[in-house]
């Protein structure tokens, strides 16, 4: 086993393909395949489960790619720097954010990165699904929740607060909403999640309460949530960082200002060895910083 079969099975993991992990090193893709099983002789286990269409990382493939990823990017990187090119700073960065989060925030805060390292490429992808990084290849996440990652590194950067809201045509012509039970009435607009779909908790320096809704339309973004709140289609709970505008507009008003929904931490979550590369130490600085300025 010698450092190249190495790094041959790290590029197959990252690129999840033997032929784009081939052409990236410029070596045959019968070099690939030899060498991944040389790995796996050598071994005595299984890396790596092949099919026709998909490539999956094994148990015992997952914590040898873990272990060697952070070796391999810092070896690669300094022979990069020891012949001369700039290329701690080129490369590609694949970030994977929850949709809202994505659009609002990390979109603006990496094209104003990318301007700085034009070198750099950066592939971002917004779900709301929980991506396993490295199975899908990315560099990084932006988590909103509770994030169970043990075999990451987890940087807490901020949190979004919940809050109801409505605009003031929708709540012209009702009756005042003076405690949370009082919303049981009113339209709700919410996340079509199983969890916030039926019922809302919010607390205030009294305690929690529970209460359940009327959902008159649901989604499963909150900017669209907001944009109905907006329209006068009903009571909305969403992010208070996404509102600003809104409220200073007059579009919008806080209901029960002294109730808050749920709190949510935001953390960025990569690789244990992102510490080794600085494209990737420069853009979680950089999207740590957009990020407190607006959580």
């Amino acid at each position: 086993m010698t450092l190249d079969h190495t790094r041959i099975f790290v590029k197959v993991v990252q690129h999840g393909s033997f032929s784009k992990a081939a052409d990236l090193i410029k070596v045959p893709k019968s070099t690939v395949s030899k060498a991944i099983s040389r790995l796996e002789k050598v071994s005595g286990t299984k890396l790596l489960m092949r099919t026709t269409r998909s490539l999956t990382l094994t148990a015992a493939g997952r914590v040898f790619y873990e272990a060697c990823l952070g070796p391999i990017t810092a070896i690669e990187e300094a022979l990069k720097l020891l012949q001369g090119k700039d290329s701690i700073l080129t490369g590609s960065v694949r970030i994977t954010a929850a949709e809202d989060l994505g659009s609002l925030i990390i979109s603006p805060a990496i094209a104003a990165l990318s301007t700085q390292y034009p070198d750099i490429s950066f592939e971002l992808d917004f779900t709301d699904d929980v991506i396993d990084l490295v199975k899908d290849g990315f560099d990084l996440a932006v988590r909103v929740g509770k994030v169970n990652e043990s075999s990451f590194k987890v940087k807490r950067v901020g949190e979004i607060t919940l809050v109801p809201v409505a605009s003031p045509k929708y709540l012209k012509n009702l009756d005042a909403i003076k405690h949370p039970k009082d919303i049981q009435a009113h339209s709700c607009l919410s996340l079509n999640t199983q969890s916030v779909m039926h019922r809302w908790i919010l607390r205030s320096a009294k305690g929690a309460v529970t209460i359940p809704i009327k959902t008159q339309i649901s989604s499963n973004q909150m900017t669209s949530l907001l944009k109905m709140a907006v329209a006068g289609a009903g009571i909305a709970l969403v992010p208070d960082f996404i509102c600003q505008h809104e409220f200073n507009s007059g579009k919008l008003i806080r209901v029960l200002p002294d109730w808050n929904g749920p709190v949510l931490p935001v953390s960025i979550v990569s690789p244990l060895s992102s510490a080794s590369s600085m494209r990737l130490k420069v853009t979680i600085d950089h999207l740590t910083m957009s990020l407190v300025k607006v959580l």
